[in-house]
């Protein structure tokens, strides 16, 4: 027990459309899925919303190691245990033989000299390494589940260090998910490859989207989307912004690219956001700049971005993104002396260039360039990604290299970033993961790197308590379920971006609903399933007004027929949603936030609460009557919750808030507690424990769950090995005592809950 103990903590640091009566199939995924959401009707990104935008924070150091055992006694902590996807299959690409995904990469760094080498940024997963990227199924790593912050922007590797060890990596919140994420603190660097990091330049750097970064011994440069371009000279001791400085000819303003010329170490360029002159060069290291645009005719402007890429001889080539479109591709020849226009391709039919565009210059064909958009614009909606070649004709430079031009292959929509290996294959990054272009400049194909990567961006998840598996809703990956209880591997069942998933595994003896939809309630669904986890039969649910980009969907705890939808200004509730007709029977105001609705109390079917804005309202009759207002500093309600056994007692989050009422919303407390000092704020999601003495509550944060007993506020991070990550959703299953966590960034994780009597009262604090 002692060793297996001691090795616990070290790691610590360390969806045939079918009628309701139609037959059980097993739905292999052997080929991409056929159900048709129309992806091209909307953009995939969720806006950003203002009310998530607070200041940034510097968040406390996070306790991964319990405390002190009673002398004599050996009681293991709770255990997290990882569930996958890690990856799942039959998904929105066509990569055979399995069509994986994994969640979103926005940054690649292939090992120069090895082409098995690679690390990856992941957008909420933080930094994964793989030894054998060139392999069919690949392993990886993850190296910064216990960082304060898993949310990762940029990687480079210091171009000074022959052994390649050493690389830094820029923290920054590029999520397609309203750019929802963990705390942006800054760089991360290692000189062992990624055993170790140092968290350098918070004191400067917090807040900053670093969408580049660069390492040169003891100079290191990091770019920030939003403030600017950063320096420092002594190893990331102290930090100076040069863009605006004097001095440094470089101007104010967002950076939408930090490139190096491998040709020349000193050598960088950078983007600037918003600028009449948008590349600059630096020939020493970044200390001074000078104007690199004349013959660039695009710019940056409002939902721009730019990307830069240097290549063979040290041609460089440009692509401007204005208005979330391609507007501008261009090379240089002399650094940055002269720019020649080429063609642009059309590459952003989602709108979505600000953060989906990518480029890489040929390392060896000087006159050859690979750029990557959102999608295709029919279905299956897969990537996007064309070869230039500027010694064409105006008019024919450029040729796409997926679907028919990939020999009927093609990644994942959302391109992110493209490098080459040491090999000479194509490495592209996106929403779904990081796959490979074999011979980039002629007839090729894309294969999967996936392997075992687990980024997968989850914000919504039930449990089949009959089948034993898991449902979840992601951004831009879809709809998956487990194949089998425990397993890793999932499959996709459903397409678009994920929405709401609820599970009614009451009602059927034999099997289980399965409520699914894409963004925007689209192709709302209820689904059949059998014990067997076997697709049995769909049909059509109603559609509402108001819906939202992910619709609240929620399930009666006593009566499974009754079910809640939250649109923007209504709520929507159907008393025979298991019927073969479903209809809603009510439609009232305000209407709900994501995800805070609670349905239903033993002795009370009707009770219910939702939040809307900063208000909490409760069910009285046939509507819904706001309670009396929160304390003082309430935000947006995230989350509700309500003892399923006294309907009276509720409590409600916001970003960094806890509340509790004892008498229906009459009055409020705040139960925050000691919270602020021992987790990082965006509380997501709260969930009622049911003991046999004392209940708890779960809070999901982005820095892991916590747990409260119901009458208190001393709050105590639960459980071990859970990555520092935003955990968005969870669901406790009291007759396994099992809870589950949906996080977002890094898939879906459970532990046991032991009753209480089995726990010190402290929960191992």
């Amino acid at each position: 027990m002692r060793v297996l103990l001691a090795a616990i903590l070290i790691l610590c640091a360390v969806r045939v459309a079918a009628s309701e009566a139609g037959l059980g199939v097993l739905r292999t995924p052997t080929s991409p899925p056929d159900q048709a959401v129309d992806e091209n009707d909307l953009s995939d990104r969720e806006p950003v919303d203002p009310a998530e935008q607070r200041p940034a924070v510097s968040p406390p150091k996070r306790v991964v190691a319990r405390g002190a055992q009673p002398s004599g006694i050996i009681i293991l902590p709770p255990i997290w245990t990882f569930l996958g996807p890690a990856p799942t299959q039959g998904a929105q690409v066509v990569v055979p033989p399995d069509h994986e995904v994994s969640g979103a990469v926005h940054a690649l760094a292939p090992h120069p000299t090895n082409a098995n080498i690679l690390y990856v940024a992941s957008v909420n997963g933080g930094v994964w390494r793989t030894a054998n990227a060139t392999a069919a199924d690949p392993d990886w790593t993850p190296l910064t589940d216990f960082q304060r912050s898993l949310s990762t922007a940029s990687i480079a590797f210091d171009r000074n260090d022959a052994s390649f060890q050493t690389l830094v990596v820029g923290t920054g919140r590029v999520s397609n998910f309203a750019q929802r994420g963990d705390d942006e603190i800054g760089i991360y660097r290692t000189t062992d490859g990624g055993s170790s990091w140092t968290e350098l330049g918070e004191a400067t750097l917090l807040g900053q989207k670093l969408i580049g970064v660069s390492a040169r011994g003891a100079v290191l440069m990091a770019a920030s989307r939003n403030g600017g371009l950063y320096r420092s000279t002594n190893t990331g001791g102290n930090w100076t912004l040069v863009s605006g400085g004097a001095g440094t000819g470089l101007p104010a303003g967002g950076i939408g690219e930090l490139a190096e010329d491998p040709t020349n170490n000193n050598r960088f360029y950078v983007g600037v956001l918003g600028s009449a002159t948008p590349v600059w060069r630096t020939s020493n290291g970044g200390a001074t700049w000078e104007a690199a645009s004349t013959g660039i005719t695009s710019t940056a402007t409002s939902g721009g971005n730019i990307r830069i890429s240097v290549g063979a001889g040290g041609v460089v080539f440009a692509a401007i993104v204005s208005s979330s479109t391609l507007t501008g591709v261009f090379r240089s020849t002399n650094q940055g002396g002269n720019w020649t226009a080429m063609d642009v391709p059309a590459v952003h039919p989602g709108g979505q260039g600000s953060v989906n565009t990518s480029l890489a210059a040929h390392p060896s064909n000087n006159t050859l360039v690979f750029i990557g958009g959102d999608r295709i614009t029919a279905y299956p909606f897969t990537g996007n990604v064309r070869r230039g070649d500027s010694s064409a004709a105006s008019g024919s430079q450029f040729t796409a290299i997926m679907d028919a031009g990939g020999n009927n292959t093609a990644p994942h929509a959302d391109s992110r970033d493209l490098a080459f290996d040491a090999s000479g294959s194509l490495l592209e990054s996106d929403d779904g993961g990081v796959y490979r272009r074999s011979n980039p400049t002629g007839a090729g194909t894309w294969t999967s790197v996936i392997g075992d990567l687990g980024v997968m961006e989850v914000h919504d998840l039930d449990h089949d308590g009959l089948a034993n598996v898991i449902t979840i809703g992601t951004q831009d990956n879809g709809t998956h379920m487990q194949q089998l209880p425990n397993t890793q591997r999932w499959e996709h069942i459903f397409g678009g971006d994920g929405g709401d998933v609820a599970i009614d595994d009451i009602t059927l003896v034999n099997g289980s609903y399965r409520y699914i939809s894409s963004q925007s309630l689209g192709s709302f669904t209820r689904q059949r399933y059998s014990n067997a986890n076997l697709f049995v039969s769909e049909l059509a649910m109603p559609g509402i007004t108001g819906a939202q980009f992910v619709t609240p969907v929620e399930i009666n705890r006593m009566d499974p027929a009754r079910l809640m939808v939250g649109g923007s200004s209504q709520i929507f509730i159907s008393t025979n949603a298991t019927s073969a007709a479903p209809t809603y029977s009510l439609q009232v105001a305000p209407g709900a936030n994501r995800n805070a609705m609670v349905y239903g109390a033993f002795g009370n079917t009707d009770a219910a609460y939702v939040g809307k804005g900063s208000q909490v309202y409760r069910r009285s009759g046939n509507t819904f009557v706001a309670t009396t207002v929160l304390p003082a500093g309430a935000n947006t309600i995230t989350d509700v919750t309500m003892d399923p056994e006294n309907a009276a007692r509720v409590w409600a989050i916001d970003d960094n808030q806890v509340f509790r009422s004892i008498n229906s919303g009459t009055t409020w407390v705040d139960v925050t507690g000691n919270l602020p000092s021992i987790s990082s704020f965006d509380f997501r999601t709260i969930e009622y424990i049911p003991e046999n003495g004392t209940d708890r509550l779960a809070l999901g944060t982005r820095s892991g769950v916590y747990f409260v007993d119901v009458d208190d506020d001393a709050w105590y991070g639960f459980g071990i090995l859970l990555p520092d990550v935003l955990v968005f959703d969870l669901r406790f299953i009291q007759s396994t005592r099992r809870l589950i966590a949906g996080t977002l960034g890094r898939g879906v994780w459970s532990v046991i809950v032991p009753q209480r009597q089995d726990l010190f009262a402290n929960g191992f604090e």
